[in-house]
């Protein structure tokens, strides 16, 4: 291992480039070969690969920060976790539903596959994205930034890297971008002060929202809506966490906000 870094935007720009790349050839074997897309995607792998790419590209000269843990993860936590998703889910709920949308958990399934198989998929799905986002990239830019603005930037390329989007209309785009940003605003607020059970929180967190999100009927065309409400819900409890910890122990949330300085003179 050298004793200096790489500068902050090397490992950053490898794992983005791979991601996206990688992702892009899963899309195509998912249309070639299956599985069923309800099911599992294969491009939620894509991250988890970018990160292999990373640790492989500086094997042996330095060691990347990792926060891969799914072991152990703090009761509060996973309770506060258990809330936030109520919460980011609910809300559009309750407004679609008296806008005349409909919810129904009859929906939340992948063709005849069992719902216990439906779980498992997506659980080790969002496992392989959350690798990447919250296990690699987030503590990766928290070395150098504040979690508000560590928070932005992994969710801003969360959702590009859903390069989809961008073919449903810019409203469409608009209220993605604002959700994965907020909801990843939420995990760093959430995940920031533990180690222990992080990529366990941020997988269940990450399944429990896209089973959620298969229970979401005809919208009446108000995706866009649907979007940014859960944007909304994010942000309302991420702020509210933030609010707690510093009215609980101002001074220990003080601390946490100061990113460790572990890339002092090095650029993005």
């Amino acid at each position: 291992m050298t004793s200096q870094p790489p500068r902050m935007w090397a490992p950053t720009t490898v794992y983005v480039l791979v991601a996206f790349l990688v992702g892009g050839i899963l899309v195509a074997m998912q249309s070639a070969t299956g599985p069923d897309p309800d099911l599992l995607e294969l491009v939620q792998f894509a991250p988890a690969i970018a990160v292999a790419v990373v640790l492989l590209a500086w094997r042996g000269r330095w060691v990347a920060p990792l926060e891969v843990s799914l072991w152990r993860p703090d009761a509060a936590l996973a309770a506060v976790a258990a809330g936030s998703v109520l919460v980011v889910l609910g809300l559009p709920v309750v407004v679609l539903v008296a806008l005349g949308g409909s919810v129904s958990l009859s929906a939340v399934h992948a063709g005849s596959a069992p719902i216990g198989l439906l779980v498992l998929a997506q659980c080790v799905g969002a496992c392989g994205e959350e690798v990447g986002w919250r296990g690699f990239l987030q503590p990766y830019l928290r070395s150098r930034y504040s979690v508000l603005v560590t928070g932005v930037l992994v969710g801003a390329v969360w959702g590009v890297w859903h390069v989809q989007i961008f073919t449903a209309g810019v409203a469409y785009a608009a209220g993605f971008l604002l959700s994965t940003i907020a909801m990843s605003v939420l995990l760093a607020v959430l995940l920031d002060p533990f180690r222990n059970g992080t990529l366990l929180i941020a997988t269940l967190f990450h399944a429990v929202v896209n089973l959620g999100l298969m229970a979401f009927g005809d919208t009446g065309g108000r995706e866009p809506l649907l979007w940014t409400l859960m944007a909304v819900g994010a942000a309302c409890c991420a702020a509210a966490i933030t609010a707690v910890r510093k009215v609980s122990s101002p001074a220990v949330a003080a601390d946490r906000e100061r990113p460790t300085d572990t890339c002092a003179g090095q650029h993005w």
